[in-house]
């Protein structure tokens, strides 16, 4: 049996909580992502409240007085969950048996994976704790690519747990090169047609991986070589190398 995505509220008080992170200016210096610019794309209304070094219980503070009524009207009124779980529950086997297919590795036996539904500037997911989050005002047919682009990141960890017996479960997450090469990987395993046919629109890594040249060519380049030239197991292995290698240059 491959796993069920079970759509479901995000606690309001942990959705607050994963704000201060990405509301908190310094947190975005040392990611590929700005993650304090799409917190105020979300919530226009932070524009000029929050400052550098701000303490979490100062931002915490200034989150629930403008943030928080928000999110209690969301989970009262709203019936995207529902919407969410009708779209993806028509296309759940195929994709998971895709994802299976891609990576060479079954699912876990008794999987079930948590998408919880809230407000925050990405889709950030708990590989150890089996969920990722989405937003409430997406249209139903969106949800499909960002869940795919999550659900490869789970299974992808257990095909790394396969290759590499002796991982620590914190590499799967930043600032920790693993967790570079995981959302570099995302391009040549799940860009293509396979894929694609579930959405009709790319399934693209970060942009810094197209625009940054290492060895006269693109990481995304050199990923897709590996992919298309090795089986899995080796493409992730020489890729792993190519990260360590080159480590500085990617963090950049």
């Amino acid at each position: 049996m491959v796993p069920k995505v079970i759509f479901q509220k995000l606690d309001i008080e942990e959705n607050l909580d994963s704000l201060v992170y990405y509301a908190k200016i310094e947190n975005s210096a040392n990611s590929p992502l700005n993650f304090y610019k799409f917190t105020l794309n979300l919530f226009p209304q932070l524009k000029g409240k929050l400052k550098p070094n701000m303490t979490d219980k100062e931002i915490y503070m200034i989150l629930d007085k403008e943030v928080k009524p928000t999110l209690q009207k969301l989970q009262t009124t709203s019936d995207d969950i529902k919407k969410y779980q009708i779209e993806w529950d028509k296309v759940n086997d195929s994709i998971m048996k895709d994802l299976e297919n891609k990576l060479n590795i079954q699912w876990p036996e008794n999987e079930t994976i948590t998408c919880r539904v809230g407000l925050l500037p990405v889709c950030p997911r708990d590989i150890v704790g089996r969920t990722f989050d989405v937003n409430y005002g997406m249209k139903p047919e969106q949800i499909i690519p960002v869940a795919i682009h999550e659900l490869c990141h789970f299974i992808y960890f257990e095909k790394w747990k396969q290759i590499y017996p002796n991982y620590k479960e914190e590499e799967f997450d930043n600032p920790h090169i693993a967790w570079y090469l995981s959302e570099a990987m995302i391009d040549p395993l799940i860009n293509n047609q396979t894929f694609k046919k579930y959405t009709n629109e790319d399934l693209s890594a970060y942009t810094h991986f197209y625009e940054t040249n290492i060895e006269g060519k693109t990481i995304i380049d050199t990923l897709r070589d590996y992919m298309n030239h090795n089986p899995i197991e080796q493409a992730i292995k020489m890729g792993y190398e190519f990260f360590q290698k080159h480590e500085d240059q990617i963090r950049k």
